[in-house]
């Protein structure tokens, strides 16, 4: 039976963004990628982030993470290391909100989706969530529409498809050596005048994600919450 790990989806609100009005500040969804290295005992050995930060709470997130539990299933006893996708609202005041934590591989390298010019046109809109399967070099093995929603044409799920075979992803690594992974990834098709929010996916046991909540079918790590704060 394949293991599925789902992503958090409790919000772990930080003490320091409140308004004095009461009222919430706005905030904006951004996606913190992290590289963690685990030791045999399973604790964190290195925290660093991967990639460019697209807010301003990777060093806070980066120290929240620190106080959080890395099961490295099959690969106990052994050195891993894996890839963290963080989803966070961040208010525009300061602070954020964890939307979700999954691990995994992560994206090095993307070649962005076409979207049909007709079907822009014919204001086509929603969500192609992708079947990746990559391999322990990084490369997509094969691509597969899991599920489309909204309006999408068979244009531009095959648009999204094709796009994601020349991707390429870093890969977790068990005892230093690379793994193959299995993704469910999202890609959103909206036009300028749509509202992001209204493009989310169903995934396993019924549960709504964010279009930037990435999941991982088979991760060699995963990842808890621990109660201390």
């Amino acid at each position: 039976m394949q293991r599925i790990a789902i992503p958090f989806l409790l919000s772990l609100a930080l003490p320091f963004a409140a308004q004095a009005s009461g009222t919430p500040a706005p905030s904006t969804q951004q996606v913190y990628t992290f590289t963690v290295e685990l030791g045999a005992d399973g604790r964190i050995a290195g925290i660093a982030p991967h990639g460019i930060a697209p807010g301003n709470s990777g060093d806070a997130l980066a120290a929240e993470i620190r106080n959080w539990v890395f099961n490295p299933g099959e690969g106990a006893g052994d050195t891993a290391t894996t890839f963290l996708r963080v989803v966070v609202d961040e208010a525009a005041g300061g602070g954020y909100d964890v939307v979700s934590a999954t691990t995994g591989p992560a994206l090095a390298a993307m070649t962005p989706p076409e979207y049909p010019m007709r079907d822009q046109l014919a204001g086509n809109e929603g969500m192609v969530v992708l079947r990746l399967e990559v391999g322990a070099d990084g490369a997509v093995r094969a691509s597969d529409v899991h599920v489309a929603t909204g309006t999408v044409s068979r244009a531009m799920a095959a648009a999204a498809a094709d796009a994601s075979r020349q991707w390429r992803f870093s890969p977790e690594h068990v005892a230093g050596k690379a793994v193959p992974s299995t993704l469910l990834w999202p890609v959103c098709y909206l036009g300028p005048a749509s509202n992001t929010s209204a493009c989310s996916w169903t995934g396993p046991d019924a549960l709504r994600f964010s279009s930037k909540t990435v999941l991982p079918l088979d991760p060699k790590v995963t990842v808890s919450y621990t109660a201390a704060r």
